[in-house]
């Protein structure tokens, strides 16, 4: 007896100077005012809260607080005898440091769980699952009506469009499909050597993938061969490889020429055979709809917005020799002076005082002339390229898509009818190659002096320096803000169903004025945010991949 209680009384010297029940309570209760009023007012809440589910879910809610007394035993046992697990240290850094963090898990482990055991009722134990028991007398009270799901499944693929043609828009996924699975296979590093060659057929095939999926899904008109464009592109081809050569950023080779000289004459001739053909006639882009329209839409922006972009940034930051002020004012003065001669029939014609100021236009040509030698030194470029990039910026995207559909028509002979979606698609580009602009030109900026220095001193000049140099380095360091932009386009694309487009967002508006589907509205939403999440969780996934391919940022 004597032994067991030396024992004791060893432990308790031992705990006593490892544990000091005055500092404890002063880190963590009593250290000021407020952190005991928080603690108070933080256990009443978690402990009334607790108490409450334990109510009306008494198994889970056990479940968790049994799980949290585990856990506030592992911890006080490895602090008081120096013997922490890996669990326990765990918990003690992350979830149950002090009095407050523990309370604070306790509070929100509950919540949680809870919150997703009602979802789980709701989603998978209540639900019904049968397309043919939708209508209002067969939902459920407490339960998802996911059958809404399959029966509206045509209308939330492919919205309006035919179901003739179906076999377009999957065989359009299909090939990208196709694609995506060979340019796995081919990038293995232990295939990349013996497919080399079939890397560079890929790699074309990716090139040419927008014309192939317009093909597929927006079709061709069937016409006769024209001499023009056949003569015009093929210029256009074989100047680009030129000029490419002529400042050194390809070298020269006869294959390769031979290859531009032939490129457009071979594409022109299949386009202008499947057209014959009739087998993709064209499809009113009116008619697309629901995950289709919204995937078009935000591959279309995504595709183009980002050469467009970096074009514009690379024009703000252009340093080109600029017109000189002694040619700017005096076309600006004369082109002020022609302006005034229609002053006075303006000015005799106004109905109103702002009118009349309106009537004074042509000093506006002054001002700008000021603008573009004081601001840019008379480069033009930079200066169409600033002010192209904070015009857009200044203006809400849903100003642009108005805008796009009501001007579309402006730019085409009477009576033209164009489909909403392309004008929409060109206004939505501009306002993103605008951001993307500004996103490409941080990256820029970050670059240090030294490396346009150094392009300088090997003789390089500016395609090659940017080629070679800037801007390979450049886009490494903002991939994470540029795959940003593509995520924000893809989500932002759900605007365009205020225009009047049956997007996957818009055409639940259809789907709901159906007698059979009323009233499912919830079942719908969730299931357009999981597609958004998916769509939006691929991309970054693949931007984090990719940082970590080219050595910036770990996952």
């Amino acid at each position: 007896m004597t032994t067991l209680t030396n024992k004791m009384t060893q432990l308790q010297e031992s705990l006593a100077d490892r544990f000091n029940w005055r500092l404890f309570l002063a880190d963590n209760i009593t250290g000021s005012g407020y952190q005991t009023a928080w603690i108070i007012v933080l256990t009443l809440v978690t402990a009334l809260y607790t108490i409450s589910q334990l109510g009306s879910r008494p198994l889970i809610t056990t479940i968790v607080l049994i799980a949290w007394v585990v856990g506030l035993v592992m911890i006080v046992y490895g602090e008081l005898f120096l013997k922490h697990s890996r669990m326990s240290r765990w918990l003690k850094d992350n979830l149950m440091g002090s009095v407050s963090n523990a309370l604070l898990t306790l509070f929100f482990a509950v919540l949680i769980i809870n919150f997703i055991y009602s979802v789980w009722l709701w989603a998978v134990v209540n639900a019904t699952f049968d397309s043919t028991r939708t209508a209002p007398e067969f939902q459920p009270d407490n339960g998802a009506t996911w059958g809404v799901i399959w029966g509206a499944r045509k209308l939330l693929l492919t919205g309006l469009l035919a179901p003739a043609l179906s076999w377009r828009v999957w065989l359009a996924l299909f090939f990208i499909i196709g694609m995506w699975v060979l340019t796995y296979i081919t990038s293995r590093p232990a295939l990349q050597e013996r497919l080399k060659t079939l890397r560079m057929i890929i790699n074309g095939l990716w090139l040419l993938s927008p014309i192939v999926l317009y093909i597929f899904l927006a079709g061709i008109t069937k016409g006769p061969l024209s001499f023009s464009v056949l003569l015009g592109g093929t210029a256009v081809v074989v100047g680009l490889y030129l000029l490419f050569w002529w400042q050194k950023v390809i070298k020269f080779d006869q294959k390769t020429l031979i290859g531009a000289v032939l490129a457009w004459p071979i594409l022109y001739a299949i386009w202008w055979g499947i057209g014959q053909t009739e087998v993709f006639s064209p499809i009113n882009a009116d008619d697309w709809g629901g995950l289709l329209l919204t995937l078009i839409i935000a591959a279309s922006v995504i595709v183009l917005s980002l050469p467009l972009g970096m074009a514009l940034a690379l024009g703000r930051r252009s340093e080109v020799y600029g017109i000189p002020s002694w040619i700017v004012w005096p076309a600006a003065i004369i082109a002020t002076a022609w302006g005034f001669t229609t002053t006075p029939e303006l000015f005799a014609t106004s109905r109103n005082f702002v009118e009349q100021v309106l009537s004074f236009w042509p000093i506006l040509i002054l001002l700008v002339a000021y603008g573009l030698q004081s601001k840019f030194a008379g480069n033009m470029v930079a200066a169409a390229s600033t002010t192209f990039i904070e015009l857009i910026r200044s203006v809400p995207l849903i100003t642009l898509l108005f805008m796009g559909i009501v001007m579309a028509p402006f730019f085409f002979e009477t009576g033209t009818s164009i489909a909403k979606p392309w004008p929409v698609i060109v206004g939505y580009t501009l306002f993103s190659s605008a951001y993307m602009a500004e996103t490409i030109r941080g990256g820029l900026q970050a670059i240090p002096k030294g490396q346009y220095e150094a392009a300088d001193s090997l003789g390089f000049n500016t395609l090659q320096k940017m080629r070679f140099i800037i801007l390979p380095q450049a886009l490494r360091i903002v991939i994470p803000a540029i795959v940003g932009q593509f995520i924000g386009a893809f989500k932002s694309s759900s605007l365009v169903s205020i225009v009047g487009l049956f997007d996957l967002l818009g055409i639940q508006k259809a789907i709901l004025a159906n007698a059979q589907w009323q009233g499912l509205r919830i079942e719908l939403y969730v299931t357009l945010a999981l597609v958004y999440f998916i769509g939006s969780y691929l991309m970054s996934s693949y931007s984090r991949r990719l940082e970590v391919q080219l050595s910036v940022g770990q996952r």
